[in-house]
């Protein structure tokens, strides 16, 4: 019972950290990017936008992954 609060825990600890640590990335990497070749305001937000919400997606995969890997390894266990 304790090990599995205790993964539960970590896998909560490990999601809050990489989340803070995008959010970070994308205020202070992606927002102020200057996208070469690009003049059009409208197109560089829309470019900063989809990067985002690729980099949001990737931790979300990731998030279930470990999820999905962490219970199936306590469904053996049992």
């Amino acid at each position: 019972m304790i090990r599995r609060v205790l993964d539960f825990v970590l896998i909560l600890l490990f999601v809050w950290v990489c989340m803070i640590l995008g959010l970070w990335i994308i205020d202070r990497v992606i927002v102020p990017m200057d996208l070469p070749g690009v003049t059009n305001s409208y197109l560089s937000a829309i470019l900063k936008v989809g990067i985002s919400t690729f980099l949001v997606l990737i931790w979300l995969w990731i998030w279930r992954e470990i999820v999905k890997r962490s219970f199936w390894h306590a469904m053996k266990t049992q």
